[in-house]
């Protein structure tokens, strides 16, 4: 069960939040070889935000769901594709 209340868009993220996300980030975009500023690392971007605010505030949980969601779709897709 999760532990946190579900934020609002409109709730602020911390400096404490901003660092879970970008790590969870910087680690998927690495693993699936995403560049910066391509439509991927957006997506990878939103859904982090998106998984966070349903209350998923761990890194490790966080990328675990991002990758059983879009594991198959970039390596079939070719992670740089804009």
């Amino acid at each position: 069960m999760l532990n946190r209340t579900i934020r609002m868009n409109t709730d602020a993220l911390y400096p404490s939040d901003l660092n879970i996300l970008r790590a969870a980030f910087d680690t998927l975009c690495q693993e699936f070889a995403i560049l910066p500023d391509t439509a991927a690392a957006y997506a990878v971007a939103r859904e982090l935000i998106r998984l966070f605010q349903t209350g998923m505030t761990e890194a490790a949980t966080l990328m675990m769901a991002v990758r059983a969601r879009w594991r198959d779709d970039w390596e079939m897709a070719g992670s740089n594709a804009a």
